[in-house]
């Protein structure tokens, strides 16, 4: 008998279940598919769990961002609210000389 004969019968021994058979694999199925499944579920367990640390991750940072735009938005209310009382004050006390500047600040140079 040739190689390429042995190779041939090794081959649909294989596929065609005869080795499984003749080991007594056939006996031992159910342990192999139970062994299989505990595979396949750790493997989709731990791809899950990755997915929702990602997706955790990717919540903290939009979350931080909300949180900086939230305090930009209340110092620039908390001047405008600040703005708004001292000029009520002003007109309150009957000071009406001072009022906010219409022009913008200019630099002045020194030589």
């Amino acid at each position: 008998m040739g190689f390429g004969q042995r190779m041939k019968d090794w081959f649909t021994g294989l596929f065609g279940g005869e080795y499984i058979t003749k080991k007594g694999v056939d006996r031992q199925l159910l342990f192999i598919f139970f062994c299989f499944m505990l595979v396949s579920l750790y493997l989709v367990w731990g791809l899950w769990v990755e997915d929702r640390m990602a997706a955790i991750n990717r919540n903290e940072k939009i979350i931080e961002e909300l949180k900086i735009e939230y305090h930009e938005k209340d110092l620039k209310l908390t001047g405008l609210d600040q703005r708004t009382r001292i000029e009520k004050m002003l007109v309150g006390s009957g000071n009406t000389s001072l009022h906010a500047p219409m022009d913008p600040p200019k630099r002045i140079v020194i030589e």
